[in-house]
């Protein structure tokens, strides 16, 4: 298999609340995915971060990041903290979805970060996120860029390139490749049903967007890092999503195993 398949918690959120942790890893684990994305929500900590260290051997799963969202100018510090006290996780995700202080707040807020990140050997990778202020990711490659800091890159978050009409995937591959540290697809259609009345989130055998053609852009540029699957559509039973999602994503590899040529125009 070409990749290792990771997924993000939001899969576990639906219209009657939220699965507990140890529920979401064993499911997780018993239909065969490698890892997950743990979110912490606007920066509050919360007890699910006490129990990453434990994952890997309880469950078989790597933590394959810990998704944090920054409100610039209004939890710095809470996003601070978590940086600074986690254990059990190597790469930090992050989205920034408001700020007070515009640009110049942000950078001053990521490069206060670095130290840390530096320090404790982790790795920050910015996550392009449709309506928040980095949106694009033409937008987090400027940071990168900007930065140009070893332990500091980008997201290509599928679904968002996607519904931001960000367009010419091999383009943006190509671009964000020497910053690439993560990869997250989707199903999406869009629609104004979907996910801030823009596109809809779906499993990846679901919708218009084609993932096998992002995947085979990202074996042309030779990322190796593990690929997650998002998931937050609110609908169903979630164990059967997940299922057919791993089940997709493995259909996808071994296509591109077994013909490397396939493209499109």
């Amino acid at each position: 298999m070409l990749y290792k398949v990771h997924a993000l918690d939001s899969f576990f959120y639906n219209s009657m609340g939220v699965y507990q942790f140890q529920s979401q890893c064993e499911m997780l684990s018993e239909i065969g995915f490698d890892g997950i994305t743990v979110s912490a929500w606007g920066g509050t900590p919360f007890t699910n971060l006490d129990l990453l260290p434990t994952v890997k051997e309880q469950y078989g799963l790597d933590i394959s990041g810990l998704y944090l969202v920054l409100h610039e100018g209004r939890n710095d510090t809470l996003l601070r903290e978590i940086i600074e006290s986690v254990e059990g996780v190597e790469l930090i995700e992050l989205a920034v979805q408001t700020s007070v202080h515009g640009m110049s707040g942000i950078l001053k807020t990521i490069e206060s970060y670095l130290p840390i990140i530096e320090r404790r050997g982790l790795r920050l990778a910015l996550y392009p996120h449709l309506k928040h202020v980095t949106q694009t990711t033409s937008q987090v490659i400027k940071i990168c860029e900007y930065f140009n800091h070893p332990l500091l890159g980008a997201s290509f978050n599928g679904y968002h390139w996607f519904a931001i009409q960000e367009g010419n995937l091999q383009e943006t591959l190509n671009n964000i490749r020497p910053w690439l540290m993560q990869v997250v697809l989707s199903g999406s259609t869009m629609s104004q049903l979907g996910w801030g009345g823009v596109a809809t989130m779906e499993p990846p055998d679901r919708g218009e967007l084609d993932n096998f053609a992002v995947v085979a852009e990202l074996k042309q540029i030779e990322y190796t890092g593990s690929i997650g699957v998002l998931g937050w559509d609110y609908a169903g039973d979630i164990y059967p999503k997940l299922e057919r999602s791993l089940k997709k994503m493995k259909t996808i590899f071994h296509l591109l195993d077994k013909h490397p040529n396939w493209d499109y125009i």
